[in-house]
């Protein structure tokens, strides 16, 4: 009679699986898990940066129709202000804009395209003029910010509606 390594001669009690098999599939299943938890949270950055800056819009919409004024908002590579535009020479900067969006992108390459196809990088430098502007009809002057990550580009079209629309784009 023969007698298996294992101390069995029954081919019928020879069932389940070996501590390798068993090693290989944990393996598999933590790579998956990591690979999986790696894209939820880049995605779920973008989605928070999109909603932040779509906050932002719905705010100074919402700000201009409710007072009837014409509102700039300004912005560039590193920070962000919105302001009344009541004379040429006179501004009243609005205190209440989420900055988060701002901060969480700060070392990264922004550009903005306006809807004539102008496109312009935000570094430094601060515009004179405002990049969009939110008129009291609730419609604004629209354009695209193009932030530029290691991976992938999220472009943020906004619409002069108001709409937004988020899309990543891989180099």
């Amino acid at each position: 009679m023969l007698i298996l390594v294992i101390g069995c001669s029954n081919k019928e009690s020879n069932k389940g699986f070996t501590l390798v098999e068993i090693l290989v599939a944990l393996i598999i299943i933590g790579i998956t898990t990591t690979l999986v938890t790696l894209n939820f949270s880049s995605l779920s950055s973008v989605t928070k940066q999109v909603n932040t800056i779509e906050d932002n819009i719905n705010f100074l919409t919402e700000e201009s129709i409710v007072t009837g004024n014409i509102i700039g908002w300004y912005f560039n590579a590193n920070e962000q202000y919105a302001a009344y535009l009541l004379d040429e020479d006179k501004q009243k900067i609005i205190k209440d804009l989420n900055k988060s969006s701002w901060v969480d992108t700060q070392s990264l390459k922004k550009t903005f395209k306006f809807l004539d196809g102008t496109k312009i990088e935000l570094g430094e430098k601060e515009y004179k003029t405002p990049l969009l502007v939110f008129y009291p009809s609730g419609e604004n002057s629209g354009g695209i910010i193009d932030i530029y990550y290691e991976e992938y580009i999220q472009r943020i079209v906004i619409n002069n509606n108001g709409k937004i629309n988020n899309e990543v784009v891989n180099y």
